[in-house]
């Protein structure tokens, strides 16, 4: 904001040169100085100090009419006037701004003074608008330098035509292409009328396109008077065409020749047998040529090299690998590579072929490739094939003599073609009949392996075959009628020369007895495992008789006994109290793996009583143990637990007890002492005013009357809060007439229904007085809770009983109440204050939620028996 500069006092000055208009005493020019849309003001002439400005002049420059009055006119002025157009200027805002303005002053009078009348038309738009124009037209004309700079150093011809295809434009090249030596025998002359239009007609027609549809136009035309081939770009505009044009007959005439020597080299290609190939050296190894012979595949050449991956995807899984490998490897210049693979054809069978290539380096630069020949040796391969099948099957022959002159069944295994054949013993042992399993597979066998056992079976032939470990294993085999045999199986493989396994065989024997007898020894060794698992508690064996079979040190330490002595004593002998909650017979009747828990008190030897945990598990059908853990501790700490919550319901009943009687205490002060002395002091003033109001200032009368009702409200005040420490009638005429009032007057207006229901004769019913307090303040609190808490619309009150019992049912149609919180929530009293005012009665209260929305409150009370 511009530091305004203080102004002289004003003096009266002339001006002699114009006539000046005096504005003093003229209201209409007043309103339309005020009135005007744009910014005026009046200046004094002499010191240039700001003596008016109107509205819009305030709200433009952002100052207050005050702060516009105190500036001066140079403290608005930004910069220097534009000495050759005085009437321009750049005026200053107060947030800072800077803005164009027009200026147009007048010389008037001003309260007697000379002054100047300012009119400021801001120009701020339309001054950048300018600037922005003056930028286009430097950027426009150095653009069009750029251009005619490029378009003079290109070696294209470039020339340009009208609409009427009249010449505009040529460059130097231009005219050298068009056989002409200036541009003036050209321009402004019809491009038909110089050249013949009946041979350009492949010129033409991209030309007049261009015109018609405003898009660029791409051709190649032959000339025939020239014998020569162009190639034209034409670029439109709502002036005409800009033709790009080069002389490409060499470029035809090269295309032309390399055409005729593929033709030559396809006809040659056609009449080979193998397969003549190029394939790019960079991954996937794109075929860019295949010779017709790839129909030995069943593909034509045009669908094999439309896939990209069409030679990756033939290969066959083994021999993918290497193929790839040999590709990747470095070219030496001048050397082939041989390579054979597999390729599956579009039947899917696979053809075996024989590959010679070389890398092939262009010399125009571009990416280097490989080409080669492919030879089918399907037939050999596949004669080779036989031959030494025909070699193994003898071998094999010989190998199953050999195994069944030894001990178990024979069994022999083609990895080639996974085929399986067991000896008629092996599937006679199973129950089976051996007709059945003619075509037989290793997805067959793994069928009926345990599901446990299978992981172990396949981790073995693994690495048997990748390893040449030795194959030994022992598997469960399921049998005919889905019994579980145990079978130890025995192999060796055969390899090829290119180290994989095609073949294996060995044999099976039966030991099922073995593994039983196995299988019993460890259950022994478990049962002695799992009884020294606990050892830090008492362990007890204990058999179906429910008689101890064994114990270990820890559970006789905890009897006090020998082990001797208590093995074969029955478990009812260690108990010192009856039979626990869980009978020793259940745990025959649980599964293995159940755990159930008990207490005992056991007898020790010395007669002393040990309270202890029990942990039973079933073990099998004729045995279970029993884990005894010590609790005296814990009962112990049980003990004190229930000393302390007795010991806090005596106190929370003395409080409750000590909470009445403080509040009988002050309610009877406050209706003995305040209340009486507010009363009196309130008939006092009511009687001064009767006799002497008259006489008094009308000032004192009306206080001594605004008085008079401030007393009276704190008479009320004091009845309320009575009411609230001392139900009314609670005392005189018992609980229901004491809740029958405070549903009809203190709950009146608390928006929700509440009805009170009496049973016939307890009307006048008492009991005892700490009985009735505290049974009125639950019902109190409850019917709170469902007008607060859970937006009851009804609210029903029961009460039944006797003279030696009774029962109150708080029932509302709210919102319930959830079952986390019917014992309280946490930081709230009100449902732990009504649970133990019962308590402090003797009585018992309890929450719920009602079945068809809402909640119940129960508050029942009988008196202690003798």
């Amino acid at each position: 904001m511009p530091v305004p500069q203080d102004c002289p006092p004003h003096q009266e000055s002339g001006h002699a040169e114009n006539p000046i208009a005096s504005l003093d005493g003229d209201q209409g020019w007043r309103l339309l100085f005020d009135a005007h849309p744009q910014p005026m003001w009046v200046t004094e002439q002499s010191n240039g100090c700001i003596l008016a400005a109107n509205a819009a002049a305030v709200a433009r420059y952002g100052y207050a009419l005050e702060e516009f009055l105190r500036l001066n006119e140079r403290d608005i002025q930004y910069g220097e006037l534009d000495p050759g157009a005085t009437t321009r200027c750049r005026h200053r805002l107060k947030n800072g701004d800077v803005i164009d303005v027009d200026v147009t002053t007048s010389l008037v009078r001003w309260e007697g003074r000379a002054s100047r009348l300012v009119v400021a038309n801001e120009t701020t738009a339309h001054a950048a608008l300018q600037r922005e124009v003056e930028q286009a037209r430097r950027e426009t004309g150095a653009a069009r330098e750029l251009l005619d700079h490029v378009i003079h150093r290109v070696d294209d011809a470039i020339f340009a035509l009208d609409k009427e295809l009249r010449f505009t434009y040529l460059n130097e090249p231009a005219l050298r292409l068009l056989q002409r030596d200036r541009a003036e025998q050209l321009i402004g002359r019809y491009i038909w009328d110089e050249y013949e239009l009946e041979h350009a007609r492949d010129f033409h027609r991209p030309y007049d396109r261009a015109l018609r549809t405003q898009q660029s136009e791409v051709f190649e035309a032959f000339y025939a008077p020239w014998n020569k081939w162009f190639e034209g770009r034409v670029f439109p505009s709502p002036e005409g065409i800009s033709i790009f044009c080069n002389d490409i007959t060499e470029r035809k005439l090269f295309e032309r020749l390399v055409l005729d020597r593929e033709r030559d080299f396809r006809l040659l290609t056609e009449q080979t047998p193998a397969m003549i190939y190029r394939a790019s050296l960079e991954p996937p190894y794109r075929s860019l040529y295949v010779s017709p012979s790839i129909r030995i595949l069943g593909y034509s050449a045009s669908e094999w090299l439309a896939d990209p991956l069409a030679w990756t995807k033939a290969l066959h899984p083994d021999d993918c690998e290497r193929a790839v490998a040999a590709l990747s490897d470095e070219y030496v210049d001048g050397v082939d590579h041989q390579i054979e693979y597999r390729l599956r054809d579009a039947q899917g069978h696979w053809r075996h072929f024989r590959d010679r290539s070389c890398r092939i380096d262009p010399s125009d630069g571009s990416p280097p490739y490989v080409q080669g020949i492919a030879l089918d040796v399907t037939d050999l391969v596949e004669s080779e094939q036989a031959l030494r099948a025909s070699e193994a099957s003898l071998r094999r022959s010989e190998q199953r003599y050999r195994l069944a002159a030894a001990s178990g069944q024979v069994w022999d295994w083609d990895l080639t073609s996974d085929r399986l054949n067991f000896s008629d013993d092996f599937w006679l042992q199973l129950d089976e009949d051996p007709l059945s399993f003619s075509d037989y597979c290793s997805r067959h066998l793994r069928a009926r392996i345990h599901p446990e056992d299978q992981v172990h079976h396949q981790d073995a032939v693994r690495r048997h075959l990748g390893n040449r470990e030795p194959f030994d294993v022992e598997i469960r085999f399921c049998d005919a009628m889905g019994e579980w045999r145990w079978m130890q199986i025995r192999g060796q493989a055969e390899w090829n020369d290119a180290g994989r396994a095609v073949y294996m065989a060995g044999t099976t024997i039966d030991i099922t007895l073995r593994k039983r007898a196995e299988t019993a020894l460890r259950e022994s060794e478990s049962y002695r495992r799992k009884l020294f698992d606990q050892l830090a508690d008492g362990v007890l064996l204990i058999d179906a008789c429910n008689c101890i079979l064994d114990a270990n040190p820890e559970a006789l330490k905890m009897l006090g006994d020998t082990g001797d002595s208590l093995i074969g004593t029955p478990l009812q002998a260690l108990l010192a109290g009856p039979q626990p909650a869980i009978s020793f017979d259940t745990l025959k009747t649980e599964s293995p793996d159940a755990v159930l828990l008990s207490e005992w008190n056991i007898l020790r030897r010395d007669g002393s009583v040990v309270p202890v945990e029990v942990s039973t598990r079933a073990l099998d059908e004729r045995r279970y143990i029993a884990v005894l853990r010590d609790i005296t501790d814990r009962r112990a700490a049980q003990a004190a637990l229930l000393t302390h919550e007795f010991e806090l319901s005596e106190l929370n009943q003395r409080l409750m007890l000590q909470e009445r009687s403080t509040t009988q205490r002050l309610a009877q002060a406050l209706h003995d002492n305040l209340g009486q002395s507010l009363a009196v002091a309130r008939l006092n003033l009511e009687s001064l005013l009767i006799t002497a109001g008259a006489t008094l200032p009308p000032v004192l009368a009306e206080q001594c009357q605004q008085l008079s009702g401030v007393m009276a409200q704190a008479v009320q005040d004091v009845r309320n809060v009575l009411a609230d420490l001392r139900p009314p009638l609670l005392e005189e005429q018992g609980l229901a007439a004491a809740l029958d009032n405070e549903i009809r007057v203190a709950l009146s207006a608390s928006g929700s229904d509440v009805l009170l229901e009496v049973a016939d004769g307890l009307l006048r019913q008492r009991w005892p007085s700490d009985v009735e307090y505290s049974a009125f303040m639950v019902v109190r609190e409850a019917i709170t809770n469902a007008r607060l808490h859970a937006d009851a619309s009804l609210i029903r009150v029961l009460m039944e009983g006797d003279a030696h019992r009774l029962h109150v049912d708080i029932v509302d149609d709210g919102d319930g109440i959830a079952p986390d919180m019917q014992h309280g929530r946490a930081g709230h009293l009100g449902i732990v204050g009504m649970r133990e005012r019962a308590i402090s009665m003797g009585g018992r209260c309890t929450i719920a939620a009602e079945p068809g929305g809402g909640t119940r409150v129960s508050l029942s009370w009988a008196p202690p028996g003798p």
